[in-house]
């Protein structure tokens, strides 16, 4: 009865602790220039016609060269459930690399969210972060 019951322990501890899960990509956005040193520091208030410097980190990699950088804004006026895309850009990546970096320039306050897709999958976000720009 003993061995039944540390059998019936033991399986499940090694099947959650055995798998370990691939990192998700992030997005690192900065008022300032980021650098390897400063990837860990985060910001989400920034000001207006002003550049906003973000990165896209993959631990593990991309999946994929080609990747969809979409901004949207959202708004009271607009019919697409308060959202409007302001800005699409299709971006191609060195596969060797696990981080991209760029910067935005965005013209008006409001409350955006940054999101990548990937070119072969366009449904679905694989990294998205809000901010707010005053």
């Amino acid at each position: 009865m003993r061995k039944i019951l540390v059998i019936l322990l033991i399986i499940p501890v090694l099947l959650f602790c055995g798998f370990k899960r691939k990192a998700k990509p992030v997005i690192i956005l900065s008022a300032n220039k980021i650098t390897n040193e400063s990837l860990q520091k985060v910001e989400s208030n920034f000001y207006a016609k002003s550049r906003i410097f973000y990165a896209l980190y993959a631990k593990d990699g991309f999946k994929s060269p080609g990747i969809r950088l979409q901004i949207s804004k959202q708004d009271d006026k607009t019919s697409n459930w308060g959202f409007s895309i302001v800005m699409n850009k299709d971006i191609y990546i060195d596969m060797a690399q696990n981080v991209y970096r760029d910067y935005i320039y965005l013209q008006q306050p409001g409350h955006y969210i940054i999101q990548f897709f990937y070119l072969d999958n366009k449904d679905y976000p694989f990294a998205h972060r809000e901010f707010r720009v005053h």
